[in-house]
């Protein structure tokens, strides 16, 4: 007796692979557990910068992002002169 795979329509296949919403229709991030993954774009030397400092206080490089841009949201940030707060 053989095996026999049930056939998949193409369309169903293709609509189902990760990559194949428009990107109107695709999330602007994955939930993981209490939070949420998102994609960063950082120049090279900050990047390195943001090392280094991980480095120096023994922390991971998102846990650094994460305590700048909270202290950012709480301090405020000064951008052109413009002042703001959350």
């Amino acid at each position: 007796m053989s095996i026999v795979r049930p056939k998949k329509n193409a369309e169903a296949f293709i609509s189902g692979a990760p990559d194949s919403a428009t990107p109107s229709e695709r999330p602007k991030f994955v939930k993981k557990g209490k939070k949420v993954q998102i994609t960063l774009t950082i120049a090279l030397p900050l990047l390195e910068r943001v090392d280094d400092l991980a480095g120096r206080l023994s922390l991971s490089r998102a846990a650094v992002i994460n305590l700048a841009i909270h202290q950012g949201m709480e301090r405020g940030i000064n951008v052109d002169g413009k002042y703001g707060v959350m």
